[in-house]
């Protein structure tokens, strides 16, 4: 993505936080303000948590970037690109986008709900198959260890 014309094309400064703060964005997916802040004061290490704020406020606000708000976990960031919805996994908090037909499920919600709608934001949520592999390997050696201690105990 060109940020630079992106800027230009919604008459936004072009600042070298805005720049760093679209990169790392771009680099690490969704992001937290924290998580950002602490990325970028590593190579501009005079900007300050209140600029990162202001400028995701304003580049939200534009709809250069997204807010994702997920049930118990810290807002995050994004960049504003083809709609989609989101999973999280409830083990590590891996937030992942989902690309699905969402003309569809749009269309379903409104017919039950009645209402006229204008935006759709959707997270799922489960377990990820990384943390699904470990929560099995974990269980596997459990019972093994069951074993091992019964073997021990019975002589």
């Amino acid at each position: 993505m060109n940020f630079e014309q992106e800027l230009k094309n919604k008459k936004l400064k072009i600042t070298p936080q805005r720049m760093a703060i679209l990169k790392e964005i771009e680099i690490n997916g969704h992001i937290c303000i924290e998580d950002l802040y602490e990325k970028i004061k590593k190579y501009h290490p005079y900007t300050s948590l209140a600029t990162i704020y202001k400028n995701i406020t304003v580049l939200c606000d534009y709809g250069v970037l997204c807010e994702v708000k997920i049930p118990g976990y810290k807002q995050r960031y994004e960049l504003n690109t083809n709609k989609h919805i989101h999973v999280v996994c409830e083990k590590c908090g891996k937030l992942e986008d989902l690309y699905i037909d969402l003309y569809d499920f749009k269309q379903t919600c409104k017919s039950i709900s009645g209402y006229d709608l204008k935006n759709l934001s959707a997270v799922f949520s489960g377990i990820c198959p990384k943390c699904s592999q470990i929560k099995q390997n974990s269980i596997s050696f459990d019972l093994k260890n069951d074993k091992e201690r019964k073997s021990i105990f019975l002589g």
